[in-house]
């Protein structure tokens, strides 16, 4: 299925405990799927990056529930 990307936000919770060092920082992703239906996802933030997903990209999500550029 392909997905519009709507929003994307830093993911800054981190429950009880600050973000370990070791720890990828993360990003909120909420698409909107064909149906119209939206969906909020967790991604690598630097992996956004380097794929140059930005908000309005159109995106598929791979096997392993990664985002993947179209």
């Amino acid at each position: 299925m392909k997905y519009t990307v709507l929003r994307i936000e830093e993911d800054i919770d981190f429950g009880c405990e600050e973000r370990s060092e070791d720890e990828p920082i993360m990003a909120i992703v909420t698409l909107l799927d064909e149906n119209g239906e939206e969906l909020k996802i967790r991604q690598e933030d630097q992996r956004l990056y380097d794929l140059d997903i930005n908000e309005g990209d159109h995106v598929v999500m791979n096997e392993k529930n990664k985002l993947q550029k179209v």
